[in-house]
Order: C-alpha cells, then sequence, then structure tokens
C-alpha cells in the first residue's frame, strides 16, 4: 500500500512537470546547497611529463583531443591523460577550466563504493548484511518479503531490484523509509537492475554505521591524502549525502581517483606510501559481478564501477559523459567532463578505446625521442580549444612588421558594434513565460525551480556586453565577451551560486531584426544556456535552447518512471495524453519570452 502511495506521487509529479507547475513540483521546500566556488589553481600530488617520455606521441595526444572536439556529441569540457602516474596532456574547452569542480552525476557511486570497502575493511559493516536488519528505528512493521533478504551486497552490485528510485526521491522526504516500503520487481540477487537509490542506501549505512556523513568520514581517510579539498556532495532532505550523485570534484581530483586505484589503493603522503583503499576491495569491486542486460549500459558492472572494453579496465561513469577510465594494460587514466547530449556517451568511449585500448598501435613501453614542434603543436591545440567553437576568437597571424608598427602607431580604441546602436542601454519588461537562466536539466536535478525572467536591459561596451536580468526575486548581471572570449560572471538562483562563462554573438535574421546569441557555460555543470535575443522596434522576443536539450532530461525522468516497475504506468500514460498539453509542453522544453521596452520616464 505505501508502494502504491510512493508510485501515485511519481504521477503527480509528471503531471505536474507536464503542467509547468513547477514551483510546486515536490513536496518538500527546496533548500540551496550550490556554493560559491573560488578558482583552484594547484592540484599537487600529480607530477607532469611529456607524451614522448611516457611513450606516446605528441601528434597521436593531438590527435585524439581533435577528433574529441570535432564531435557534436560529445561536447567535452575537460580531459586529463596520465600515464605512468604522470600527466602528459590536459586540455580545457574555454570557459570550462580545471580550477572550477564539475558535477559528476552517478561518477558519483564509484566514490561511495569507496567509503563502503574502507568501512568494510575497518570492521564496521559486512556485504552479507541485510539492510533492513541496520535501520530498525524506521519501525517498518508491513513490507515486502523480497525486501527483507537485500543486503549491502546486493546495493553494491544493482541487484536488489528495488522499485523506489530517483524519480520517487522527488517526492519522498525519508528516502532510506521510502526504500524499505516499496517493493522489488523482482528477488535480490537474481538480476540486475541499475539504480541510484540503491548507492543513496549505501550512503546511509556509512552514516549509520560511522556515525558520519560520506564527506566527513572520507577526508581524513582518502580526500586529505589525496589532495582533494573542500569535497561538495548534495544531500537529501535529511542531510544525507545524496551517494549515487550529488558529488562535484576537480578534472585533477577525479584522475587522482582513478591512478589510487591504478596503484592498488596506495598513495604517496609526505613521502609516506600509505594504503588508502584495501588493494582487495578494489580487485573485487572492479571484477564483473552481474552483467547489463540494459541497452544503454552494454558493459558488466562490479561494485559501483562499470567495466571497460579493454583488457582489466573498468571506469566510474556519470551521466552527460562524465568519465574515469582506469587501462592497467596501458598504465593510464583518462579523466573526462563533458555535456554530452547522449545519456551515456558512447561516442566519448568509443574515442577512448580505439586511442588507448588493446587496438591502439601508437602507444611503446619505452620513452621516444623528444619532438619539439610536435610538443609546442600539441600545446597550441590545447591552448585553444573553446566549448562553443562558433563563438571562439579568429585566429590572428603573427606579423612581426604589423608588430612593430603597432608600437608607434597603435590602433584606436575599438567602437560600438553598429548594430548594438537601437538596444545599448534599453531594459525590457517581460510578459509571464517558462523562459529561466537555469536551464531546465539543472532545475531537476536540484530541485531549484523559478518563475521565469521578468525584466533583461543591455548594456555594451566595446569588446562585451552587460546583460541585466530579473529571475524570481534574483538580479543578475553577466558579462559576455563579443570577441570570441568568454567572460565569467557568478549567478545567483535561490540562493544556489552559479559560476557561467558566456559570449555573445550579434549579428541579423532574414527579417533584418538585430539578434543577439547570448550562450552561457554553466562552468561547474553539463549544461550550456543558449539565449537569443531578437528586436524589432521597441518589442523583444527572447528564444531558450539549452545543450545538453530538455529531451535528453525528459527522457531520463520518463526513463525513470517507466523503468521502475511500477502497476501504474499506465496511469501515467493516459493522465498525460488526457491533459491534452501539447502546446504547453513546447513552451516547457522550449520555451519563449516576449517583452517590450520599459519607459523610465
Amino acid at each position: 500500500m505505501l508502494d502504491l502511495l510512493s508510485q501515485m506521487k511519481t504521477v503527480d509529479l509528471v503531471i505536474k512537470f507536464v503542467r509547468g507547475d513547477m514551483r510546486r513540483i515536490t513536496p518538500y521546500p527546496f533548500q540551496p546547497q550550490k556554493k560559491k566556488n573560488t578558482p583552484k589553481t594547484d592540484f599537487g600530488g600529480i607530477p607532469a611529463s611529456t607524451p614522448e617520455d611516457e611513450g606516446i606521441p605528441s601528434e597521436y595526444i593531438e590527435q585524439f583531443f581533435e577528433e574529441l572536439a570535432a564531435s557534436p556529441a560529445i561536447r567535452p569540457h575537460s580531459v586529463m591523460l596520465l600515464r605512468h602516474g604522470k600527466l602528459i596532456a590536459q586540455g580545457s574547452f574555454k570557459p570550462y577550466s580545471p580550477a572550477y569542480p564539475h558535477m559528476m552525476f552517478s561518477l558519483s557511486k564509484s566514490v561511495t563504493g569507496m567509503a563502503v570497502g574502507i568501512a568494510m575493511e575497518e570492521g564496521l559493516l559486512s556485504l552479507d548484511e541485510k539492510v533492513i536488519d541496520i535501520f530498525p528505528e524506521k519501525g517498518v512493521m508491513f513490507r515486502s518479503p523480497r525486501i527483507n533478504s537485500i543486503t549491502i551486497r546486493h546495493l553494491l552490485n544493482m541487484t536488489s531490484g528495488i522499485k523506489f528510485n530517483e524519480a520517487g526521491s522527488f517526492v519522498e522526504r525519508d528516502w532510506v523509509r521510502a526504500f524499505l516500503t516499496s517493493d522489488c520487481i523482482f528477488e535480490p540477487g537474481s538480476e540486475f537492475s541499475y539504480n541510484s537509490m540503491n548507492s543513496y542506501l549505501l550512503s546511509a549505512i556509512v552514516r549509520k554505521k560511522t556515525g558520519m556523513g560520506l564527506v566527513e568520514y572520507l577526508t581524513p581517510r582518502l580526500f586529505a591524502p589525496l589532495g582533494i579539498e573542500d569535497a561538495d556532495w548534495e544531500t537529501c532532505p535529511l542531510g544525507i549525502e545524496k551517494g549515487g550523485w550529488g558529488l562535484s570534484l576537480h578534472i585533477a581530483d577525479m584522475a587522482k581517483l582513478g591512478q589510487l586505484y591504478l596503484q592498488g589503493g596506495r598513495w604517496d603522503v609526505g613521502g609516506e606510501t600509505r594504503q588508502l583503499i584495501p588493494e582487495e576491495w578494489i580487485q573485487e569491486s572492479t571484477k564483473v559481478q552481474t552483467p547489463s542486460r540494459e541497452n544503454n549500459h552494454p558493459v558488466g558492472y562490479g561494485y559501483q564501477v562499470w567495466d571497460f572494453h579493454a583488457t582489466d579496465a573498468y571506469q566510474y561513469n556519470g551521466v552527460f559523459g562524465q568519465y574515469v577510465i582506469v587501462l592497467p594494460n596501458r598504465d593510464m587514466v583518462v579523466a573526462i567532463t563533458s555535456g554530452s547530449q547522449n545519456l551515456f556517451s558512447d561516442v566519448s568511449i568509443e574515442t577512448v578505446e580505439t586511442y588507448f585500448g588493446d587496438g591502439a598501435e601508437k602507444i611503446f613501453d619505452h620513452p621516444l625521442p623528444r619532438n619539439i614542434r610536435a610538443l609546442r603543436s600539441l600545446k597550441s591545440r590545447l591552448d585553444s580549444l573553446y566549448a562553443v567553437p562558433e563563438t571562439a576568437p579568429k585566429p590572428r597571424k603573427s606579423n612581426p612588421f604589423h608588430t612593430f608598427l603597432q608600437r608607434f602607431f597603435p590602433s584606436k580604441a575599438e567602437e560600438l558594434p553598429l548594430l548594438a546602436a537601437g538596444i545599448d542601454k534599453q531594459e525590457y519588461r517581460l510578459g509571464s513565460s517558462y523562459g529561466t537562466l537555469l536551464p531546465l536539466i539543472l532545475q531537476c536535478v536540484t530541485n531549484n525551480f523559478s518563475g521565469g525572467i521578468t525584466r533583461v536591459s543591455f548594456s555594451f561596451e566595446p569588446g562585451l556586453c552587460r546583460i541585466t536580468m530579473y529571475d524570481g526575486a534574483d538580479e543578475n548581471v553577466i558579462t559576455a565577451g563579443l570577441d570570441g572570449v568568454p567572460r565569467r560572471s557568478d549567478v545567483t538562483l535561490n540562493g544556489d551560486v552559479y559560476t557561467v562563462g558566456a559570449t555573445a554573438k550579434l549579428t541579423t535574421d532574414e527579417e533584418d531584426r538585430t539578434v543577439m546569441l547570448l550562450y552561457l557555460s554553466y562552468i561547474e555543470t553539463p549544461s550550456l544556456r543558449v539565449m537569443k535575443f531578437i528586436f524589432y522596434g521597441e518589442k523583444l522576443l527572447i528564444r531558450f535552447y539549452e545543450h545538453p536539450t530538455v529531451e535528453a532530461a525528459t527522457k531520463m525522468l520518463f526513463g525513470l518512471v517507466g523503468g521502475s516497475g511500477n502497476s501504474i504506468d499506465k496511469m501515467l500514460i493516459d493522465a498525460i495524453s488526457q491533459e491534452r498539453m501539447a502546446a504547453r509542453v513546447d513552451n516547457i522544453m522550449m520555451p519563449r519570452a516576449k517583452g517590450t521596452v520599459f519607459d523610465k520616464t
């Protein structure tokens, strides 16, 4: 009965989503968790080297980055390559930067698994413990008999079969109790079914067994020895780290976690080698425990770790292209953050496998001759990576004579673009819409929904534009580069603070209307918000787009509801079809806002 009530709440959530009733989509109030991050410049613990010194040609590494950059399906943000424990290449696609942490999504699960391995080594838990016995205080008397047989091991290898999933977490405040009052779609241990709430329960178990949350428990045991500072992990409504998602890490921190496993859990801490994670745990957790039978997960699964198509290789991965791939046969670690359109980016996987997997031919076990020209070319390529290539500044050819003339006859100060003349210093009041600063995917992931942008104004200077937007109760000023160079700003939405990198492009459309395209990269997330401002007379039309697209978010949401074994899936489909709100759904997915010039006189 309780499980049925939870499912009905989930149906209500989806109906509210379809109706666009975002402010009341969850039954518990929003609590801000996204703090302002200070850029980090010191990533100690990873010595640097050159590709040739570690047996890989620089040209080969450059080709790898070029292929990643050329694929619209990948949309990479940052990439780091380690070989023999040394950093041989790191590239970030501007405005993304290794200085900022990035959302890990399901890659968080692998770190949760590390906490379980450490706790087991400390004798605090056993993998065959029954979950129901760990939480007697929940007082769950009426439950499915199959819940009684779920063990920690079933949570680790995703064989619990639990129905309660991420969609249910939007509508329940006590996630542990909701888990224990749910049911299973099969006998625990008999099949594989990927579900993030298994990982959440592991987080809750670590908290129960140690008296500490994941961050507090892992800081002295894992994070601090690796030099991972100020680890940030979102929590559930009751303050327990989400476990299956919600962790943010720097790209260097991701690489360290991969290198730690490659080294059998050992790490040099202050000149002393310490065993941070039991080697036996690494061997067990990276071994395929349950072959995946799901189409979007074609490889096997260990304990919160995925298999990888190369000899003895494995991966930690998260939705929208967050990866740490460990290749023991190559003595390599590949770390990637992305904003991929695919929920699980097969293109990234295939590219890594092609260049560094078993079939790769240009990886050697001995140092190669120095190639200064190739190394310079690689460095130049890594310095010229842009996340939005269409707005990247055009390369300038070096001309010694021109440089000489500039010293004595400097160019005149750049003037404002002609297209900016009619909109400079203008403010527009907008009608109600679903158009917001925060991409819908981030709103859904963080439960941070707003009422939409109500006012917008523009101010131009040579090479840049400042856009002031009022979204709900928040006023944000965004500085965007008109010269292709992204400018950074902080955006505050309902107390959450995001750093964005912004570029803008002025043009005209087929009707000769002035158009400005604004690209907002939320550089700690996978999301890019694109806003198209169309100016005509004293009116303004704004079209909102985002990458990954809303279709991806919707696919994920409906996949969670439909894949949970709910007996009321038909109720959900009927309810949505009866709404007959196709136009409204389109407005939510690709919103528009209209406004007119505000006469300040």
